[in-house]
């Protein structure tokens, strides 16, 4: 993360990591980053694996609704 980048439906600001909608990963201010592990459907399933893999250390959350934009609001 850091750099803006877009595809149809996964797409980035540098700071947020939005699939279908709803954010995947969000790198804080402090430079923390926070990981979106709520299930949505297996495609969504592929790109978080992927995403949990590349970040390594994270804050992880669940209970994301679908359409969320800021992932720390549900940090816990």
């Amino acid at each position: 993360m850091g750099r803006s980048a877009k595809n149809r439906n996964l797409y980035t600001d540098g700071k947020v990591l939005i699939n279908y909608s709803t954010a995947i990963a969000q790198r804080l201010s402090n430079g923390n980053v926070v990981f979106n592990a709520t299930k949505y459907s297996v495609s969504t399933s592929k790109i978080q694996s992927w995403t949990r893999s590349a970040i390594g250390r994270c804050i992880v959350v669940e209970g994301v609704p679908m359409g969320a934009k800021d992932l720390q609001r549900y940090i816990g």
